[in-house]
This record gives structure tokens, sequence and C-alpha cells, in this order.
């Protein structure tokens, strides 16, 4: 997922105010700037997911009337410094009103998700009110546009362009089981001694499934060295169905423990009768 940018001006590092900020601090310029950049990175955030109740702007101040308390404590503890906030406030940086915080010309800062964000939160929520207001007057239907013309015409763009990514990225998913379906496992030849029966990997996973005890993959294999060896015995498009199903049946059907082609072994969990056959010869 791309991530957003905000905007930092070139000169920023060599401002007067940085180097004041880290003779107040006693540290690195250049520790200024990072703690600096971390602080406007999670302001802007707040902005963009429309937290304007954590940080606000002198600006954004003015539109929404009611900015809520950024305290010094979590803006020292966003940038990871005591007094990180009153060195702010010493440079003109943030700027403290009664109780309140602000930053001031943020807007230098604000990446363009945030800008777009805010703003857009701002249409809607007249489109609403007007809307909300025209409904009391009876004028519902005058205001559909409104509400549609809310969302930036950038964002609809960029949404566009999410989906046709998705969709090329993940193609249908019944595209995708018609293709896994005609994968052909292995091929039987049939009588006329020209087509085959394509064994799919869809109906040997059938196969398994209604034949736990058998090995499906070996006894297809079976299958196709027996017809290869008995071209007469060779079934038709209709047959080999039925001639598979008793195949399989037969397989599963066979005692525990024996294994075509092999020949059959003890089972080790039976206890074999005595022989009490006297050996020949033997003189007690």
């Amino acid at each position: 997922m791309a991530s957003n940018w905000i905007k930092v001006e070139v000169i920023t590092p060599d401002k007067p105010e940085i180097f004041l900020i880290s003779e107040k601090l006693n540290i690195d310029p250049d520790m200024v700037l990072g703690k600096l950049i971390r602080l406007w990175v999670w302001a802007d955030q707040q902005i963009a997911i429309c937290n304007d109740d954590s940080v606000t702007d002198i600006e954004h101040e003015e539109r929404k009337g009611n900015a809520s308390v950024l305290s010094k404590i979590a803006i020292d503890r966003i940038a990871f410094m005591p007094g990180f906030a009153d060195a702010l406030i010493f440079v003109g940086w943030l700027v403290q009103d009664g109780d309140s915080l602000y930053f001031n010309n943020f807007e230098k800062h604000n990446g363009k998700s945030s800008k777009n964000r805010s703003l857009t939160n701002d249409r809607v929520n007249k489109a609403r009110n007007l809307k909300r207001k025209r409904n009391e007057n009876g004028n519902a239907s005058s205001v559909t546009g409104s509400d549609q013309k809310a969302v930036p015409k950038e964002e609809e763009e960029e949404e566009e362009e999410k989906d046709k990514k998705h969709e090329n990225i993940l193609p249908d998913a019944n595209e995708n089981q018609h293709q896994a379906s005609e994968v052909v496992f292995i091929s039987l030849p049939l009588s006329d001694g020209k087509s085959f029966f394509d064994v799919t990997e869809g109906y040997f996973l059938e196969q398994v499934a209604l034949y736990p005890g058998v090995n499906i993959e070996q006894e297809f294999r079976n299958m196709l060295g027996w017809l290869n060896s008995n071209p007469a015995k060779r079934k038709t498009p209709r047959g080999i169905k039925r001639f598979i199903t008793t195949w399989l049946q037969n397989s599963q059907d066979k005692p525990r423990g024996w294994q075509s082609g092999r020949p059959a072994q003890r089972d080790v969990n039976q206890i074999s009768q005595p022989n009490n056959t006297i050996p020949p010869g033997f003189r007690g």
C-alpha cells in the first residue's frame, strides 16, 4: 500500500528556529528536524482520518469553532523528548491559547491526503446539513446532486484506479475454478483406439472422497496399464466410468494391507496360529 507524503521546505534544516530548539533542548539540529517531521506526520494523519479532536491548526479552528486540547505532555511523548512542546512554543511554531495548542502555519506541512479528506469532510457535512434543511422544507428531491459532488473528483479517480488494479491482480474466481477443473491428471484410452477419457482434477478428487481407503493415483495408473495391455477390452465413452467405478470398488473391498501388484502381507496386529506339524525326520 502506497504511503502519503508531507511537505517540508528545503530550507527547514537551516532555519533559525531549528537551532534555537537545538540549543534549548541541548540536542543535535538534525535530531530536532527528525522529531519535527515525526510530529508533523502524526498530526497530518490525525487530520487525514478526520480525528480533529486530537490536533488542529488555526485555520481549521476558525472553521470548526471548538478545538480540543492537545497537551504538552502528549507532544513530548510523540517526539520522545521532554520539553519539546515548550521549545516549539518558544520559537513560535506552536501556539498556546488558554488550554488549547495549535500548530502555526501547519498547512505548509499538511499532506495531500489529509488536506483532501479534511476539505471533503467539510463539504460532506455541509451537504448533509443542506439536505436536512431542505427535507424539513419538503424539497428533498432537489439535493441529490449535492451529496454526490461532496467527494472530490480526484478521490473518485483514485478509487477507479484501485478497482482496475484489483481486477488485474485478482481474476474472476469462477474463471480460476473452471481452469483448475480442466487440468487433466491422466488419460485412459477408449475402445475406438483414437479417443481418450480425460481424468480431470475435479473427477480425480471426487474419487478420492468416495474411496478414502484407496490409493486413487496408483489405481488410475494401474487402469492405464491394464487398458494398454488389453486393447480388446477397452471401454466405450459411456462405459468407461462404470469401469472406473467397478475397479475402485474392488480395490476398496480388498483386504487391508493388500497392495495392487504386490503379494499380500501379513497383518502385524493379528496373532498367527501355532504350527503343530511335526517336521519329517524329527525324532523325539
